[in-house]
Formats: C-alpha cells, structure tokens, sequence
C-alpha cells in the first residue's frame, strides 16, 4: 500500500469516527432529555414517573427525592405541573406505591444560578431564526441548505491532504457530526431538541445541544488552524519565488560593487 493511499485510509477512519460519535452522542442526550425533561410551553409533551416507594409519599417529598440538586422553588413548580390519571395533583397529595403520575414542568440543575437542563424546542436555525415561517419551508429550506452544507465539507476533507491538514480534517470532522446531528432531528421532528441551559442568575444564554457544541468547537478549532498556518505562509512569501532570479541580483550587485572600486582606483 502506497503512503498516498495509506493516508486517505487512516483519514477516512478519523473522520467516520468522529462523525460516528458526534451524532451518537448527539442524539443519545437528545433522547434522555425528551424522555427525562418538560416544559409548559409544550403541553402535549410530559414526563412520566413511577412510584417505587415502600411506604405512602406525599408529592412534595417524593419530587423532593426525585431532583435533589433542584432549588425549591423548582420543585415546587414540578410538584405544581403534576397529575395522575388526568387530574391535578397538589404538593401534598400523598402518593401510594405503583402510582404513575406525569409532570408537565421539569427541570434538572446542575450547578445552581448557572447550569440547568432546561427542555425546549428549536424549529428555526441558531437563536430561532426563521422560526416563525411555515413547516413546510422550513422543511424544505434546512433540508436543501442542510445537504449543500454537508457535501461542501464533505469535498473540503476529501481534498485536504492528512499529512499536512490534520488539524483542519478533525476540525471539519466535528463540524460535519454536528450538523449531521441536527439535521437528523429536522428530518424526524421537524424540529431540533435543545437542553443545554448557561445562565447567571437571570441572564440565560440561548439554549443548546451537544450537536451544537461540536459546530462551535469545530469552527473555534478552525480558527485556531488559521491562525497556526497564517506565520509559516507569511515566511514563505517573504522568501524570494525564483532562486535564479536570486542569483542573477546578487551577480549584478557583485558586478556594480566591483565596477566602482575600480573607477576609484583609477
């Protein structure tokens, strides 16, 4: 096996790889958090509890139980949202052991007044854009813009040599997992599942997924790449493009120095 082609192999390897993981995990937290998070802007969509308790539980203890790390305040809201067999459920209600009840508000903290789980729903591109236009455009509008996206990559790594562009391989690689990510949920939900809560105190960012954080990374390392290859191509300008060229200068400088030390020597 040719080194040329050696490469290509081990390239295609690292960038299936990567995609491999990035839509993985990407879609893997995507289900946790359908199954796992709610929100009272979408009503339809609820989060379903067993009782596993040994004894009788009130609702307040038994969220309290549930989502330890949660503020009060948030459990309360939890316990507030709940109902069993269609009817409201109050703080403390007691709940007997086998009860299902569902919660239609639940959100996980992670580390208090700055990171939360948080459910919501994204049917336009990043901070919503266009999410006010019809499904039908939107379908086809991120459908279309979608694939271009990920054949235009796709060509990029394709000519990019592994020897010299490892970086910028990777670098394309997560961005192609990611996008990949989304526009699975597009495709099957006509909307992009996204979970990931950064705020302080009451300043939030927009809400992300982990498809999200590879296109992020992915472009961050890309700038990195350009920044790391901007010296090396500058010294290369710098050097002189026609070596012959080089040497004729340096003759003719030569001959001028010589020609004047003997105009003063005469």
């Amino acid at each position: 096996m040719s080194a040329k082609m050696s490469d290509a192999l081990v390239k295609g390897i690292v960038v299936a790889l990567i995609v491999l993981f990035a839509v993985f995990l990407d879609q893997f937290t995507k289900f946790w958090a359908d199954d796992n998070l709610s929100s009272p802007r979408f009503p339809e969509h609820t989060v379903s509890l067993s009782v596993e308790t040994p004894e009788p539980v009130s609702l307040q203890d038994f969220i309290k139980a549930q989502y330890p790390k949660s503020p009060d305040v948030e459990q309360l809201r939890m316990a507030s949202s709940a109902t069993k067999n269609g009817d409201r459920l109050l703080p403390q209600d007691v709940l007997q052991p086998g009860d299902s009840i569902e919660l239609g508000y639940v959100q996980m903290t992670v580390i208090e007044g700055y990171f939360d789980f948080q459910y919501a729903r994204n049917p336009g591109a990043a901070w919503s854009i266009l999410a006010n236009q019809p499904a039908q455009f939107r379908a086809v509008f991120f459908g279309i813009t979608g694939i271009l996206a990920i054949i235009l990559i796709g060509i990029f790594i394709v000519r990019s040599p592994w020897k010299n562009q490892k970086l910028l391989i990777i670098t394309l690689a997560c961005i192609l997992g990611g996008a990949l990510g989304n526009i699975i949920d597009r495709f099957r939900l006509t909307y992009v599942i996204d979970f990931i809560s950064w705020h302080v105190g009451e300043h939030y960012w927009p809400t992300f997924n982990i498809a999200d954080v590879f296109v992020t990374g992915g472009v961050a390392l890309l700038v990195i790449d350009l920044f790391l290859h901007a010296p090396k191509s500058e010294k290369k300008s710098k050097l002189p493009q026609n070596p012959e060229a080089k040497s004729e200068a340096e003759a003719k400088s030569e001959a001028e120095v010589k020609s004047e030390a003997e105009v003063k020597s005469e």
